[in-house]
C-alpha cells in the first residue's frame, strides 16, 4: 500500500511539472525586438529631369547703409547681392522672387542623376527582410508594438 501511494504521487507530481512546464513554453513568449537591424543600403538612381529659371536681377537702388562700400572694400557683386537681399527682406517676399525683382527669366530644363529610393536589407531577430524606402534609413529601423517597420522619416 505504501509503494502504491509514493508511486502515485512520483506520477502525478512528474505529471504537475510536465504541465507546467506546457503552459511555461507556450503562455511565457520571449519579447518581441523593438528594432529591426539594417545589413546594408542600396541607394537607387535614376535620371530626372531638373527644371530651374535663369533670370535677370534689375538693379535696385542700394539703401543707404551700403552706398558707403568703399571702406569696406565690397565688389560691385556683392554689393549688388546685398542690395538684393536687404530689398527682399524688407518686403518680407523671400524667398519668392516677384516679376518687379525679376527681368527675363528663361526656363531651362535639364537631366541630371539623383538618388530616388534605397533598397534597405534588415533582419528582425532572425528573420532577414527587405523594403524599399525614399531616405537612407541608417544602422537600425524603429519595430512597432506588432513588430511591424515604422517607416517615418526622422
Amino acid at each position: 500500500m505504501e509503494k502504491l501511494k509514493l508511486r502515485q504521487y512520483v506520477i502525478g507530481f512528474i505529471i504537475a511539472i510536465a504541465i507546467i512546464g506546457l503552459i511555461a513554453i507556450f503562455y511565457f513568449k520571449p519579447p518581441r525586438p523593438s528594432i529591426a537591424q539594417v545589413l546594408f543600403s542600396t541607394p537607387i538612381k535614376s535620371v530626372v529631369v531638373v527644371n530651374q529659371s535663369y533670370c535677370h536681377i534689375k538693379m535696385l537702388p542700394l539703401p543707404d547703409k551700403l552706398k558707403n562700400t568703399e571702406e569696406h572694400r565690397l565688389t560691385q557683386y556683392e554689393c549688388r547681392t546685398l542690395a538684393l537681399l536687404h530689398h527682399l527682406k524688407a518686403k518680407k517676399e523671400y524667398p519668392a522672387l516677384t516679376h518687379s525683382v525679376l527681368g527675363d527669366c528663361i526656363p531651362i530644363s535639364f537631366e541630371a542623376l539623383r538618388i530616388v529610393s534605397y533598397d534597405v536589407n534588415y533582419i528582425i531577430g532572425d528573420r532577414p527582410g527587405k523594403i524599399r524606402v525614399p531616405y537612407n534609413p541608417g544602422e537600425t529601423i524603429p519595430l512597432n508594438e506588432k513588430g511591424q517597420l515604422i517607416l517615418e522619416q526622422n
